[in-house]
């Protein structure tokens, strides 16, 4: 079989020469275009001849693995297979993935909308600005996928504009390259990777990044879809970190609601134990009054409107959203003898669960002002020592 970079160049310089045309990676998936370059690989447009009609453009991203142990290969495969698991309308779909020659290949849904940095871009060059209802629709769109993350243990820890696709006008996030799947729930990932603009102060500062990280990283695409421009912005790389970590809480324009620049505000609070999670976000008032709205638009759409993008990606956001009021719901009723055991149990649960939440996000806050308090004696000890030295 041809590499992949010459299969591409053949098939873009001579579609007519039928051996390259029929050219097959793991003999399924021929090669329809290069979409480009991103940081991990090269990235193709592919059909997929085993695929059902209309469903056969897929995405595929060669990453060389170059050096690679075979033990790592092994784990770069066992945490794809694992994403693979993913299923919500809010992700892009990882549908499988595979060693070929000296390359590690996803293969993963197509979204002919570009990403959403694009589309941005687009809005920005012609002076238009995004509706505030496409906005919140696609906050809580996000929301949902991130929560859906989260509640499985794993964080995306790129999450920023480009890494965000648009598919029949609904968002759905993308590109795990380098998410890590966690081990337990107090685990830190402390690799230090990401793009700056979305980076949180803990990030920066090699304090390690857990799914508050995720958090931060949302409410900075949700300033930009609201503002056409980057929370925290500056002339090079220092001047940005800067403004990340020492920098003021930045805020939305005033036709914006207030109730959503207080979310936005909490999302980008410095200190990632005073963030709130995807889920407490979720239930804030705003946000679920957002979502009971998103919720009537849909069961209200006409027919007309319920057509083939309703069935293949409309209806699975609406199921989602449904589940999410439903589960809301049940914490807001007061006759709690007319559930079922089932939702007893459930909501017995949910509340035991916020409660522990409560306990352990009042005990991250105690520790962190400790480590705060300690550091700050740390630093005034060696000044004071750095000045006896000097002295002497």
């Amino acid at each position: 079989m041809l590499k992949f970079q010459e299969t591409a160049k053949h098939v873009t310089v001579g579609r007519s020469n039928s051996a390259c045309s029929d050219a097959m990676i793991a003999r399924r998936y021929t090669i329809e275009r290069k979409l480009g370059n991103g940081s991990f690989g090269s990235v193709y447009l592919v059909s997929d001849k085993k695929a059902k009609q209309g469903d056969k453009l897929k995405v595929l991203k060669e990453i060389s693995v170059g050096d690679l142990k075979p033990n790592e290969t092994v784990e770069a495969n066992l945490e794809a297979q694992l994403l693979s698991k993913l299923d919500h309308p809010s992700i892009v779909k990882f549908y499988a993935s595979f060693v070929e020659r000296d390359s590690f290949c996803i293969i993963t849904e197509y979204c002919e909308g570009g990403d959403l940095d694009l589309k941005i871009q687009e809005y920005k060059q012609s002076g238009k600005v995004f509706t505030q209802r496409q906005i919140i629709d696609w906050f809580i769109q996000l929301l949902l996928g991130v929560n859906y993350m989260h509640e499985r243990r794993i964080l995306h820890r790129d999450l920023k504009a480009k890494n965000i696709f648009l598919k029949n006008n609904l968002l759905k996030i993308g590109d795990f390259g380098v998410s890590r799947l966690l081990m337990g729930s107090c685990d830190l990932a402390t690799t230090f990777t990401g793009t700056p603009y979305y980076m949180s102060p803990e990030a920066l500062k090699h304090q390690g990044y857990n799914t508050k990280s995720d958090i931060w990283s949302l409410g900075c695409i949700l300033y930009e879809m609201c503002c056409m421009d980057h929370a925290f912005s500056g002339h090079n790389f220092l001047s940005v970190v800067l403004k990340i970590v020492e920098g003021d809480t930045p805020s939305l324009p005033d036709r914006y609601p207030s109730k959503l620049n207080a979310v936005l505000s909490s999302m980008l609070s410095k200190n990632p134990s005073m963030r709130p999670a995807a889920a407490e976000i979720l239930k804030i008032p705003y946000v679920d009054e957002q979502l009971k709205n998103m919720q009537y638009k849909y069961s209200n759409m006409n027919v007309k409107d319920k057509g083939l993008n309703w069935q293949k990606e409309a209806a699975p956001i609406f199921d989602a959203v449904q589940r999410k009021v439903h589960l809301q719901t049940l914490q807001e009723l007061s006759e709690v003898q007319k559930m079922s055991p089932r939702e007893r149990m459930r909501l017995r649960k949910l509340n035991a669960a916020d409660e522990k939440a409560k306990k352990l996000k009042q005990l991250a806050e105690e520790k962190y002002q400790e480590n705060v308090k300690r550091m700050q004696e740390f630093r005034s000890r060696n000044f004071q020592q750095l000045n006896v030295d000097v002295l002497h």
